[in-house]
């Protein structure tokens, strides 16, 4: 049947020969400079100044683990082990500490800013966070 079947024409209608538009047989093509090139280094290694915030995401109770908080770190570093508070519009509503922290399905000592992370907390009740509370560094 012949219902499907076309002329087939080649993808390339010039030869490899034909002129390009707006080059002559005199242009010359450069190598481009790698992406970032103007772009100065930093010295020395990279240093989080600021301290430790995490907007809540989600939250979940693990029975007989305790309480785990989800989302972004904003700024900061966070360790195993770190002493933080649960803020709520403004207001302190509780202090903890980190008990660990997991990230893309791993058990990690340390997570820095730009990471998503899984906080397990301690002593805290799931009714004492909540989405858009935010966990931070305590002073």
């Amino acid at each position: 049947m012949g219902l499907f079947r076309r002329k087939r024409e080649p993808f390339l209608t010039a030869s490899p020969e034909a002129p390009v538009p707006g080059m002559t047989a005199t242009t010359s093509i450069e190598p481009v400079e790698a992406a970032g090139a103007g772009i100065p280094a930093p010295d020395g290694p990279v240093v989080v100044s600021e301290a430790f915030t995490l907007a809540v995401e989600d939250v979940f109770t693990i029975t007989g683990r305790g309480t785990v908080v989800t989302g972004t770190i904003a700024t900061g570093t966070v360790h195993r082990g770190d002493t933080v508070e649960i803020v709520h519009d403004g207001v302190p509503v509780a202090t903890t500490a980190v008990h660990g922290i997991e990230t893309l399905h791993k058990q990690v000592d340390t997570a820095t800013a730009g990471a998503s992370v899984g906080l397990l907390l301690k002593a805290v009740a799931h009714d004492q966070v909540s989405r858009d509370d935010v966990v931070r560094a305590a002073p």
